[in-house]
């Protein structure tokens, strides 16, 4: 009980006098005699600027308890003799196999060395410091416990600039697989953040604006922000900006990013870092984060690895950018081409199939459509009948009135005729004044209804055009297809006949071919 009171409050750290974390310092011996005599001696010692904080265990078992909770003790002071004979070795093995602690610095003291002899326990186990008990003054302690705190302090330097290097790279690794520049300034300051191992309160800025505009002197676009800072993200800020109500930057920090952007140079100060980096495509950006803490040295360093593989970053990402929407441009004009060309082709197939005065089937698509018709008659036994029109005296309108009254004449005799068509007929121009329908499962009968009804249309008033009333009439001849005749072109030469009987008949009348004459094609 007694000695639990007389080392409670000595184990506690003693507070810092400037923010500098204590180096912590285990002593593990049996005898209370030599805590006492320990913490005398070594009460004062400061080293970089840092107090040593002394914890105190009576026992192997008592200090394996406190290194497995306490993972930043810098040295252990270790009897070899306590609750058994070889306590300290037992523990020594622990902290280096079974807690693989090899940053603690291990100072072996004993009060027998006779039982241990140091040869053999030099050789034999990981230890850094052999040292008699009668022989350990307060200066060779001072000496001793100085050394291993260097040796302590260039372990921890070198792992933790394995771990940040390490952590550097992941990230970077992690940072290349975004494409997006928001996306990447964004993970730019999670990473940084995560290795200066801060709360993510920071920003990214550059000193072009959106789409790589050039912004006013003292200016700066914020590429993305995290923290209390993370609706900053997308927008323009200032110095200036700063001081007006609702700023979402204060000018303190404003003033922080223009001056790096002014000096080219990063600043390291008490509670903040603003780093600066230099793009190789010749942008620039800087980051301000709030660290809590100044870095030190190995956390500047790092630091300034992580701006030279982000810079590298950076243009990479600009680069994909650029490409993307270089990408997006050409597939741009690509499908605009491509629907000009789709266009251009549907005129020229148009130009090919249709008849440009009239908008009806040219001589040369009706035939295709004929033959097409004919070939599914045939298969099926289905009917087909055609019939030939003809302006009558189309020669007298243009002469008498002009061709363009002759073509008014045309397109109002084609838009009468087919609005008397059905659906299922197709008309097309044959040449001149001269049209010819296709009358699908339509016998000569039925065609011949057709026909009288497309006549009548055609003559039902006159053609108005240029303050002429034109009157207008029309001949047809109409022929049934028969399955002896292998071509349409046959039937149309019936239907030819025919119309030719109308004209000389008096002209405005329909005429029937006469039945095929399979003798005479022999």
């Amino acid at each position: 009980m007694e000695t639990d009171l007389l080392f409670a409050d000595d184990d506690q750290p003693p507070p810092p006098e400037d923010g500098a974390e204590p180096w912590t310092v285990l002593i593990a011996d049996d005898d209370p005699e030599v805590h006492a005599v320990t913490r005398l001696a070594l009460g004062g010692l400061r080293y970089k600027g840092r107090r040593l904080s002394l914890l105190s265990a009576l026992s192997a078992g008592e200090a394996s308890a406190i290194l497995r909770c306490t993972p930043n003790v810098a040295i252990i002071l270790l009897d070899v003799v306590m609750e058994t004979d070889d306590a300290g070795l037992r523990l020594v093995r622990t902290i280096r196999e079974e807690l693989s602690n090899h940053a603690i610095r291990i100072i072996l003291r004993t009060g027998q060395p006779g039982q241990a002899p140091e040869e053999d326990v030099v050789l034999a186990y990981d230890i850094n410091d052999y040292k008699s008990k009668a022989e350990l003054t307060a200066k060779k302690l001072f000496t001793s416990v100085v050394a291993a705190l260097r040796a302590y302090a260039d372990i921890v330097a070198l792992e933790t600039n394995r771990r940040g290097l390490q952590q550097i790279i992941q990230s970077t690794d992690r940072l290349f697989e975004l494409r997006c520049m928001q996306q990447f300034a964004a993970g730019v300051l999670t990473q940084l953040s995560a290795f200066l191992r801060v709360t993510p309160d920071a920003i990214l800025c550059a000193q072009r604006g959106a789409a790589g505009r050039p912004l006013p002197d003292g200016a700066f676009y914020v590429l993305a922000g995290a923290g209390c800072y993370a609706e900053a993200a997308g927008r323009t800020a200032s110095p200036a900006e700063a001081v007006k109500p609702g700023a979402m930057i204060p000018p303190a920090l404003a003033g922080r990013i223009t001056d790096a952007f002014r000096s080219r140079r990063s600043h390291y100060g008490a509670n903040e870092t603003t780093l600066f980096i230099r793009v190789p495509d010749g942008h620039e950006v800087a980051a301000w984060i709030h660290t809590d803490r100044p870095l030190d040295d190995v956390d500047r360093a790092l630091v300034e690895v992580f701006a030279s593989k982000i810079a590298i970053s950076f243009a990479n990402v600009s680069l994909y950018e650029r490409l993307r929407e270089a990408n997006e441009t050409l597939e741009a004009r690509v499908a605009e081409r491509t629907r000009a060309l789709e266009a251009a082709n549907a005129k020229l197939e148009r130009l090919a199939t249709v008849d440009p005065l009239t908008a009806v089937w040219n001589r040369r698509h009706f035939l295709d459509l004929a033959a097409a018709e004919l070939g599914r008659a045939h298969r099926h036994g289905r009917r087909l009948s055609v019939f030939l029109l003809d302006l009558d005296n189309f020669k007298a309108v243009n002469d008498g009135h002009g061709h363009a009254a002759g073509d008014e004449a045309l397109r109002t005799a084609v838009v009468r005729a087919r609005e008397a068509l059905r659906t299922s007929d197709q008309i097309a121009r044959f040449g001149g004044e001269e049209f010819v329908a296709l009358l699908p499962e339509t016998d000569l009968a039925g065609a011949c209804i057709v026909a009288e009804r497309v006549r009548a249309a055609i003559a039902g008033s006159p053609v108005m055009t240029d303050g002429w009333s034109i009157p207008i009439t029309a001949s047809l001849g109409v022929a049934e297809w028969s399955p002896a005749e292998p071509t349409i072109e046959l039937t149309l030469r019936r239907a030819d006949a025919a119309l030719y009987e109308a004209k000389l008949a008096g002209r405005d009348r329909v005429c029937v071919a006469d039945k095929p004459d399979a003798t005479a094609r022999r």
